[in-house]
């Protein structure tokens, strides 16, 4: 699912390029927040990333009770329903997933913990952008920062926070006219 968040992501800063010029709209894509994911050490290169690690003359795998060899998730979470889905309670260790169809709907990626759903992370998010005044967006910021850069860019705050050079706020005669900037929100894989 959030793979497939992501290329609707994707089509949405597609369509506000499309509907908007470069030159008058600043477009700004972040989230709000990421996710407890991450990508598991050591796929091969050319892994489907929902698929399986397992390579053993790397070392890349886990040893089951019996101490066999078997696959973990490319990707797994913190926490989520991924843990009841792939632990077997009576034996105290993984089910062996190697045979599971990993892009079937119904699969589930493992996780550490057993919540009813994945929670959020705590990490930093990306925030890229282009137009005018884009290059206020580089570097790390508070998470204030980006709404008084936004009231900024498109001159609505000029009694409190001026305007960017070379601007005049809407009203004025020849006023150069910025379209309100456009934020598109999604969501944020842990390696993006």
């Amino acid at each position: 699912m959030a793979l497939e968040e992501t290329i609707e992501l994707e089509n949405a800063v597609k369509a506000a390029l499309e509907m908007t010029e470069r030159e008058d709209t600043l477009i700004i894509v972040t989230a709000d927040h990421g996710h407890a994911v991450t990508m598991s050490g050591y796929p091969e290169r050319g892994n489907p990333i929902l698929g399986f690690v397992k390579n053993i003359e790397r070392g890349n795998f886990v040893n089951n009770t019996e101490n066999q060899a078997q696959p973990y998730t490319t990707i797994g979470y913190a926490n989520g329903p991924g843990f009841d889905f792939h632990f077997d309670k009576n034996i105290g260790f993984w089910k062996d997933i190697e045979a599971e169809d990993y892009m079937s709907n119904d699969f589930v990626q493992m996780s550490t913990f057993y919540l009813d759903s994945e929670t959020h992370g705590g990490e930093d998010v990306s925030a890229y952008a282009i137009g005018p005044q884009a290059h206020l967006v580089t570097g790390v910021h508070e998470q204030s920062y980006l709404a008084h850069m936004v009231a900024y860019a498109a001159c609505v705050r000029k009694d409190t926070l001026s305007c960017p050079a070379g601007m005049i706020s809407s009203g004025a005669k020849n006023s150069l006219h910025l379209q309100l900037p456009i934020i598109v929100f999604g969501m944020v894989l842990a390696a993006s």
